[in-house]
């Protein structure tokens, strides 16, 4: 849970930040709320906040020189100005002192607030995991010989855009197809493992909006740390291949699953509709279609599927008085 303090002269604004928001539910701790700048240095050394909401314009000290003062004990601390004066000098001093974000008081709601946080902290994590990509990026795998080296990153760019795409449309025939030229090319190629860790990151990247999507549980989103280490540790290229192989290989299947849960409903969506409006004059595959925003020619793929026959033979059976 991010820790964050609240600096702000006016009392109105600290009884609605301390009180009135439930800060926990959202995954943050509201550690401190200050009328006096002077008290937040201390209190920073001692409690080291992830996040400082600060009004610029207050007594004793305004929000600029603290700002400068906090960046420069606590680099990592960051700082989200406040200000009820839109005027482009104090964007300006913020950014120069290296504010996070700068949010107007008259416009401010609660979801803006959350966001701004959030969008801060996502891309904190995200360039710490970057940096540990880089530093892990400096071993190599143990049975790796420079003269067997035969790695193109052309073909490697290539082979990931053809995983992309079957993962988008999550087709996992094709994603089967596509790990295995990937795996192949390890084996053949002898990559360095700095060649390719990016490359694969991508994709985790690329699984992990996929099963956002779904709502995944927790056990099923991958741990990104558990891929990085895979790269760090002193492994094989087969080592390597099996570890990445049966972290992909049950995800593969969680999206297998939840598609074909997908595809059922929307046929049994399909069918009680034709059901429904059979008696239609205008009832046609054009129409059913765009009723269910799919293409016209996956629907004509999709029909035979879900009635068990074509579609002109359902209609002829229906013009002739017989059920289908």
């Amino acid at each position: 849970m991010y820790k964050i303090i609240i600096v702000d002269d006016e009392p109105l604004m600290l009884e609605g930040f301390s009180k009135v928001i439930n800060w926990n539910e959202h995954g943050y701790q509201l550690i401190g709320a200050f009328r006096n700048p002077l008290e937040i240095l201390d209190f920073c050394e001692a409690n080291c906040p992830d996040i400082i909401l600060l009004d610029i314009n207050m007594p004793d000290m305004d929000g600029i020189s603290l700002l400068k003062e906090i960046k420069q004990r606590y680099p990592k601390t960051h700082v989200i100005m406040l200000t009820a004066h839109n005027e482009f000098k104090y964007v300006r001093d913020s950014l120069r002192y290296h504010a996070d974000e700068f949010l107007w008081k008259p416009e401010m709601e609660f979801e803006d607030i959350l966001s701004c946080m959030n969008r801060i902290m996502e891309a904190g994590e995200k360039e710490e995991k970057e940096q540990e990509a880089r530093n892990y990026a400096t071993v190599e795998f143990t049975d790796y010989r420079e003269e067997e080296y035969r790695f193109s990153k052309d073909y490697f760019s290539n082979l990931l855009q053809e995983f992309k795409k079957a993962l988008e449309m999550e087709d996992i025939g094709r994603i089967k197809e596509e790990s295995e030229d990937l795996w192949r090319m390890i084996v053949q190629d002898r990559p360095k493992k700095a060649d390719i860790m990016g490359g694969f990151m991508h994709l985790i990247y690329l699984y992990q909006e996929r099963l956002r999507t779904y709502k995944a549980p927790s056990d099923i989103m991958i741990d990104e740390e558990q891929v990085l280490g895979l790269f760090h540790q002193k492994y094989s290229y087969q080592e390597l291949i099996e570890g990445l192989k049966e972290i992909l290989d049950e995800r593969n299947q969680y999206l297998e699953a939840q598609r074909q849960e997908e595809d059922n409903r929307l046929k049994g969506m399909i069918a009680s509709y034709i059901a429904d409006n059979m008696q239609m004059t205008d009832l046609n595959l054009m129409h059913l279609s765009k009723e269910f925003n799919l293409s016209y020619s996956y629907f004509s793929r999709l029909f035979p599927e879900v009635m068990g026959k074509k579609f002109q033979q359902v209609s002829c059976g229906s013009e002739n008085g017989k059920s289908m």
